[in-house]
């Protein structure tokens, strides 16, 4: 066996104190680092965001946090696939950096009154202020960076006429996908602030175009337009169940719902009446029904017929008031029956006779005179009228009688006459029927010898007093 080598005892003094010097070496070496580490910096095992700053001045810090938040990438994704990135610089995008500075020399002081020994890893998120260039944002976001693949527009819902269904009908509001770039940088900006809170310094956000990016429709398929599509068919019910029945006397023209249909017109969400059909009908209307201003046949009571020219007596439709009144109508969506509208009305009529059995007749030349009511003679007798020269003879036509009165004074300063008389029925210029008890006799050809009147016609007493009883104004006269 070997012999154990000792080791001595002032050896191992030696030892002893080697060691502890190196202990003590370490120690001081520790204490010394955890002092620079921990002065003007801010401090060990600190990451702002994640992003390490660790034993970084504020100074240093300031700058890789500037410098990191310009770098963040942005990715934008649509339908699943990246379309475009680019970074937080290229936005216009950067953080306050006095704002900053003030932030981080807060965190410093901060920690540095929590100084510890062993330092635990810390995470720290600090407020922050963002800047953006408006302009520069608005550039690098424009619609023309994101593709150039052909977009959908958004369409209106709105409402159509179908031809096949003959009704209005609604298409609601489509979504498509061109990109409006106010909406774009809205979301955008409202995206990202969001991400700021959380992931500042981040490499990389992403984000997800969708309909808060794209073109709405103007329109919607909302309950107004529902409502409104109901009133444009309950328009096109109404006017398509709406007939005019036209009444001339006993004699009726029927504007029948067929005729009406072939009249609607549509623009859009416009129904309308063509005017233009509705004039030419009621235009019609006039040409065969108005009796007035035309030459009338007119079959006497001796059997004959006769022509009379000065025909103004009858009736005369109103073409532009009947035209509004008819499409006042065709919107009520029932069946009217009523009169034409008149500009000029006569007493009665059946069809296009305006008289129907009702007027007076008078010949000239045999100085005689009928009166009829519904188609019955009432009286008939001789007359005086207006001698045959000029200024005094009596007009040839057909009037309505103006009025009637009785008594009443008849004077003319061109002939210097003033007379009473018990009846009085004027029918035009002046002229008109009454009594004339200076008249010793009626008929004949009296009124070319002397006898004749100023223009009017001339009666016995108790013949006047009958048609006096028997008519009122607008009775039709007849003169030939």
């Amino acid at each position: 066996m070997s012999e154990e080598k000792k080791i001595s005892r002032k050896t191992l003094k030696i030892i002893l104190g080697v060691c502890i010097g190196a202990m003590a070496a370490l120690t001081v070496g520790f204490f010394a680092y955890i002092h620079i580490a921990d002065t003007n910096t801010l401090g060990r095992k600190i990451s702002i965001y994640g992003l390490d700053v660790s034993r970084l001045s504020t100074a240093d810090a300031k700058q890789k946090i500037l410098t990191a938040f310009q770098n963040k990438k942005i990715v934008f994704q649509e339908n699943g696939q990246a379309v475009y990135s680019l970074t937080l610089k290229d936005m216009g995008y950067s953080l306050d950096e006095s704002d900053l500075e003030v932030q981080l020399t807060e965190l410093q002081k901060k920690r540095e009154a929590n100084r510890k020994i062993f330092a635990k890893q810390e995470n720290v998120n600090i407020s922050y202020k963002v800047n953006r260039n408006t302009e520069q944002e608005k550039s690098a976001l424009a619609a023309e960076h994101f593709g150039d693949r052909e977009r959908t527009a958004s369409t209106d819902a709105s409402i159509q006429y179908d031809d096949q269904k003959r009704e209005f009908t609604l298409t609601s509001e489509s979504q498509g996908d061109e990109i409006d770039e106010s909406r774009l940088l809205s979301f955008v900006d409202q995206t990202l602030d969001a991400d700021f809170t959380s992931g500042l310094l981040d490499e990389e956000a992403r984000i997800t175009m969708g309909t808060e990016c794209y073109k709405l429709p103007q329109t919607s398929a909302d309950e107004e337009m529902q409502n409104k599509l109901a009133v444009l068919n309950e328009q096109l019910k109404k006017y398509r169940s709406t007939t005019i029945t036209y009444t001339f006397g006993n004699t009726t023209e029927v504007l029948d719902s067929q005729t009406i249909d072939s009249w609607i017109t549509i623009d859009g969400e416009n129904i309308g009446i063509d005017q233009e059909a509705a004039k030419t009908y009621i235009q019609n209307l006039a040409n065969t029904y108005n009796t007035i201003y035309v030459p009338r046949t007119f079959h006497t009571s001796y059997g004959n017929d006769v022509t009379i020219s000065g025909n103004e007596y009858g009736f005369q439709i109103d073409q532009d008031g009947e035209l509004a009144q008819l499409l006042e109508d065709l919107k009520s969506g029932t069946a009217v029956s009523r009169d034409p509208v008149y500009s000029i009305q006569g007493m009665q009529r059946n069809g296009t006779d305006d008289l129907a059995g009702s007027y007076i007749e008078v010949s000239l030349d045999n100085q005689h005179l009928w009166l009829y009511k519904d188609g019955a003679l009432v009286t008939e007798t001789d007359i005086v009228s207006g001698a045959p020269t000029k200024g005094r003879e009596t007009y040839r036509g057909a009037w309505p009688i103006a009025y009637k009165a009785s008594p009443f004074e008849l004077s003319s300063e061109e002939y210097g006459y003033n007379v009473k008389v018990n009846y009085w029925m004027p029918f035009v210029y002046g002229q008109g029927l009454h009594d004339a008890s200076w008249q010793s006799s009626f008929g004949g050809n009296r009124y070319k010898s002397g006898a004749g009147s100023h223009g009017c016609i001339n009666l016995p007493e108790d013949q006047a007093a009958l048609i006096y009883n028997t008519i009122d104004g607008g009775y039709p006269i007849i003169i030939y």
